[in-house]
């Protein structure tokens, strides 16, 4: 073989495994900044109840009641779209798996937050039933539909269950420290909602194309 040929073949091998290894690092840096976008927004939403609402009146923004399952409802349709995205595009049925875990891990932590809190008469708990009944059914179509995919895209489909188990986890505790009282005066468990579609995306996008620029060129 010339050379001149034994030169063009070196660098463009080279070229090949240097390009991963590029993407690797650029995939690093936006997770990376995506977990500290993901901390600042959590931790504003700690914060939102008592900075903007120190001394809450009886009806303060009585709107965020309705806001937050609506919210919530608008989750629920975007998990079950995101089916088309693994159907059509490719990406890793990680993602619905893992989302749908999360979702009956939700509505565990619903239903605990139901003993825990004790009230069954007041109507602005109402919001704690409907999320698990509603959720329960989406997580187990996600789940099922993941795991009916092709099997070339079922990569890896436990971490993805644990993921959306490990947001479930953190989800449940932020929901007990935060108490009765979040949902009896404003925000009305709005910071709830916004918490859970932040956890669900960030779940989603975790399995379902966290890797697909590494795994293109394995």
């Amino acid at each position: 073989m010339p050379y001149s040929h034994l030169l063009v073949r070196a660098s463009l091998l080279s070229g090949r495994t240097q390009m991963p290894a590029n993407r690797l690092v650029a995939l690093m840096a936006v997770r990376l900044v995506g977990a500290l976008v993901i901390v600042i927004v959590l931790a504003l939403l700690w914060l939102m109840p008592s900075v903007l609402f120190s001394h809450p009146g009886v009806n303060d923004a009585i709107e965020l009641s309705s806001f937050g399952p609506l919210l919530y409802l608008i989750t629920l349709g975007a998990g079950l779209l995101s089916l088309v995205g693994v159907g059509r595009l490719g990406w890793r049925t990680s993602g619905p798996i893992g989302l749908g875990v999360f979702l009956l891990g939700l509505a565990a932590a619903f239903v605990l937050a139901i003993l825990a809190f004790g009230n069954f008469s007041n109507d602005r708990f109402l919001a704690l039933y409907v999320t698990p009944v509603l959720g329960v059914p989406v997580g187990i179509a996600l789940i099922v539909a993941g795991f009916a995919m092709p099997s070339r895209q079922r990569k890896n489909p436990v971490s993805g269950a644990l993921i959306g188990l490990a947001a479930a986890v953190i989800l449940a505790a932020w929901l007990l420290v935060r108490g009765a009282t979040d949902w009896l005066q404003a925000p009305y468990g709005f910071d709830i909602y916004v918490v859970i579609a932040v956890a669900a995306a960030t779940v989603f996008y975790v399995g379902a194309a966290g890797r697909s620029a590494i795994d293109v060129h394995a």
